[in-house]
């Protein structure tokens, strides 16, 4: 499916359970918006809910709460749709004092909390480690050390490829079989991991049809949706990737 100028940037998905539908955000914009899977159309789901220049990277609803993610580690709660209104939008800023840059988030219901994943943080040696730090639902806070922390070695160790870039730009839970999946538009690589950063399996990408993956979501029925930024004057695409059962031989 392609997405059209608007999302041209599109750099984050969230499942939308009551429409059936998709939420995605855009780096340039300041606004979310639904992707209508039937009718495969696209409309506003808020208007500006943060001010200009925050680099949204990513987006996720968790029951009737939706919380943005900037690159700098802010997560922004959206409590208030009305037009216009942007009264409604708490912010929560991670609290560190190092350079980091953020472009993942996601919900993990056995943590009941959001766990955002450095692209490239200060904290981490470069090239070495990216670590994941989770923010606490029930408290409205960060914890103060990683929740894990993912190895660049583990990840070139599977692919038996020592030049393999890696740099988290998605990731969401599989609701069949709990796995977390992550993306690394920076590398073009699916990993696929324990719910606390084991690798476990990795996947080159076909930059033909993965040409710049930034947004990751899934279904209830475990379909798979990720997005492409338009990139070199393509367009913004959405793949989905039904569920399916492997048959056991007799």
């Amino acid at each position: 499916m392609e997405l059209g100028k608007v999302l041209n940037e599109i750099s984050g998905l969230t499942w939308y359970p009551e429409n059936n539908a998709l939420l995605a955000i855009s780096d340039s914009k300041e606004k979310v918006f639904e992707i209508n899977l039937e009718k495969r159309k696209l409309k506003d789901f808020t208007d500006k809910v943060v001010g200009p220049q925050n680099d949204l990277e990513d987006l996720v609803k968790v029951d009737s709460l939706l919380f943005l993610l900037s690159s700098k580690g802010i997560i922004y709660l959206i409590s208030d749709r009305k037009k216009g209104d942007t009264s409604g939008t708490i912010a929560y800023t991670f609290n560190s004092d190092r350079k980091n840059d953020f472009e993942t988030l996601y919900y993990d219901p056995t943590a009941r909390s959001l766990i955002m994943v450095c692209k490239t943080c200060g904290s981490d040696k470069e090239d070495q480690l990216h670590s994941a730090y989770r923010f606490d639902l029930g408290t409205r806070t960060f914890d103060t050390t990683a929740y894990y922390t993912v190895a660049d070695k583990d990840v070139k160790d599977i692919l038996k490829d020592d030049k393999a870039k890696f740099r988290p730009s998605a990731a969401a839970i599989n609701p069949i079989n709990k796995r977390l999946y992550m993306l690394a538009s920076a590398g073009n690589l699916l990993v696929v991991l324990e719910p606390r950063g084991q690798v476990l399996e990795t996947y080159n990408l076909n930059p033909d049809d993965f040409p710049q993956a930034e947004g990751i979501a899934f279904a209830p029925n475990g379909d798979m949706y990720i997005s492409n930024e338009g990139k070199y004057g393509g367009k913004a695409t959405l793949l989905t990737f039904p569920y399916q059962t492997t048959a056991k031989s007799k």
